[in-house]
């Protein structure tokens, strides 16, 4: 594993970052340039922003036969101002026609952190809104039995309309906090590898963005992942004081590597740290 220690070192500079933050530490909060001109994320999901106003704003507060609807809605937006414009309808009834109401005009109600295509001929609003429609009359045949698998419980997100393996495995990620899946078995030995954590594990193996396709090569990523996932335990890369890490982390920080990475390389990423 050619790039290794640079993976870990640059998680433990992530995790330095956080704690400095939030104990008022005096920025600049890390001398290196990729984290003090980029945007990125945590090392752990649950520790970023918008995923501690879904579980603070609705995880927590929802019933739990309403968990997968009020989860599939919100990460289908996936950003905080249009959760706090829809919150009552995510939390109970969810009424179509007044979540457009109240979205219309607005500038911005989806994220860029994930792809979200609408259906052709429709714009992103009524995109988004048709796609949920047809998805929520489908959510309690498709979880049910629904608890010991976390590998299975994507799988059977996978056919709804709108919805690839990587929004799928983010829905996934958050209802793992759940009743619903929280006793799941594979939390510590599956995870789906996303484009960006497949560019990021090659670049831990041989500093190629392009060794692993994740269409083709999920089986190979998903042992290195493991793999990494072992080495975390080790005091060396991860300190053991710290929250440890599942496979979610693994595969989260294989796609901040990448970022990072790329900014070393001298490109551009999509966000800079304000």
């Amino acid at each position: 594993m050619e790039r290794v220690d640079e993976f870990f070192s640059t998680a433990r500079e992530r995790y330095l970052i956080k704690m400095k933050r939030e104990s008022d530490h005096p920025a600049p909060w890390t001398t290196d340039s990729a984290f003090r001109h980029w945007r990125f994320c945590n090392v752990h999901r649950e520790d970023d922003r918008t995923t501690i106003w879904f579980r603070e704003n609705i995880r927590s507060k929802v019933k739990k036969k309403h968990l997968l609807q009020a989860t599939l809605i919100f990460r289908w937006f996936n950003r905080i101002s249009t959760g706090e414009t829809l919150k009552d309808l995510i939390l109970g009834e969810w009424k179509p026609e007044e979540a457009r109401s109240r979205l219309d005009g607005a500038k911005h109600i989806v994220t860029g952190a994930y792809m979200i295509r609408s259906p052709e001929g429709l714009s992103k609003l009524d995109g988004v809104i048709h796609c949920i429609n047809l998805a929520l009359p489908q959510l309690e045949e498709v979880s049910n039995g629904w608890g010991e698998n976390l590998e299975e419980a994507w799988k059977s997100l996978l056919p709804l309309y709108g919805l690839g393996p990587f929004m799928c495995y983010e829905i996934v990620s958050d209802l793992r906090w759940t009743p619903l899946l929280n006793k799941a078995t594979d939390i510590m030995t599956w995870a789906n590898a996303g484009p960006g954590c497949a560019r990021g594990l090659g670049r831990v193996i041989s500093n190629d963005r392009r060794l692993f396709d994740r269409h083709k090569n999920q089986v190979e990523m998903l042992d290195l992942m493991r793999k990494l996932l072992l080495m975390s335990q080790d005091n060396m890369f991860w300190p053991s004081t710290w929250p440890k890490w599942e496979m979610r982390e693994v595969e989260h920080w294989s796609c901040e590597f990448e970022k990072w990475c790329a900014a070393k390389d001298g490109r551009k990423l999509k966000r800079r740290f304000a």
